[in-house]
């Protein structure tokens, strides 16, 4: 094993204890590099490393940086695959995905650090087909997220029901007559409303189809009894979830079940 990698396997075991502060194995002029996700820029300098981490992990709670896996690409590059995990500390929102870091050297130093929020685009950037369709072939069971979801709101979870938003994601209700929410925060007091006016709420998935390309096309039947009321009701409908980094970042509810199927069918193909 190289001191590069022994090095980098040093600063995760650093920030699995919490201590983001340490920063001797860098550079001087050391340049951190946020290339995607929702605030793409850079910071030059030791003090510029340690104010954007401490940045990043103070916006979560309970959050976590895990190394999955450790590549050597050569002399000077080392690529860290990751999985982050946290929870907002103003949204609640939970967040958890594949992300990685790419760091490089000169000197025993690291000299760069880029951070990559979708592992796919650390893939793509540096040229590792090979590895992005092994990637791919352990692609996440989208419709079981989504099933998983969908059972913890039936029985008022909100928590565990937003688990898999992204900060930014929308929901579009406008065939229901309600209009689109965007950001989880706004999602999820809509959906608090709504269950809210129920007494008892039931979700029963018929169909989950994964289109491809990060579209899940849903049919389930939705019923409840109303508060204050003795009768229920029930209706069939529709959802074309989106995903991206393993995240919803975007649902569509239809009462038009074929039209909406044709439409996320050439969502699928557009996102191809």
């Amino acid at each position: 094993m190289s001191e590069n990698l022994d090095l980098v396997r040093s600063i995760y075991a650093a920030i699995g204890r919490g201590d983001y502060g340490s920063s001797e194995w860098a550079d001087p002029k050391i340049e951190y590099v946020v290339a995607d996700g929702p605030e793409p820029g850079n910071l030059t300098g030791r003090d510029g490393l340690v104010q954007a981490m401490r940045n990043l992990f103070s916006a979560f709670e309970d959050v976590r940086a895990e190394a999955e896996e450790y590549r050597e690409l050569d002399a000077e590059r080392v690529l860290v695959l990751t999985r982050v995990s946290g929870r907002g500390k103003t949204s609640g929102v939970q967040i958890g995905d594949r992300a990685a870091e790419l760091f490089e050297f000169h000197d025993g130093k690291v000299t760069r650090i880029v951070a990559y929020f979708d592992r796919e685009n650390a893939l793509a950037d540096l040229g590792l087909a090979e590895l992005a369709m092994s990637e791919e072939a352990v692609s996440p069971d989208l419709a079981a997220r989504w099933q998983e979801a969908a059972d913890a709101y039936a029985r008022r979870d909100l928590h565990t029901a937003m688990h898999r938003f992204a900060p930014d994601a929308v929901w579009d209700f406008s065939s229901a007559g309600f209009g689109s929410f965007g950001g989880a925060a706004a999602i999820r007091s809509f959906l608090e409303d709504w269950l809210g006016a129920y007494e008892e709420y039931e979700y029963k998935q018929e169909e989950a189809l994964d289109l491809g390309n990060g579209v899940l096309f849903v049919v389930a039947s939705l019923g409840g009894r109303p508060t204050g009321s003795a009768g229920g009701v029930q209706e069939r409908c529709s959802y074309t979830v989106t995903w991206a980094a393993g995240m919803v970042v975007g649902v569509v509810l239809s009462q038009d079940i074929e039209t909406a199927r044709a439409a996320a069918e050439r969502l699928a193909e557009e996102r191809g």
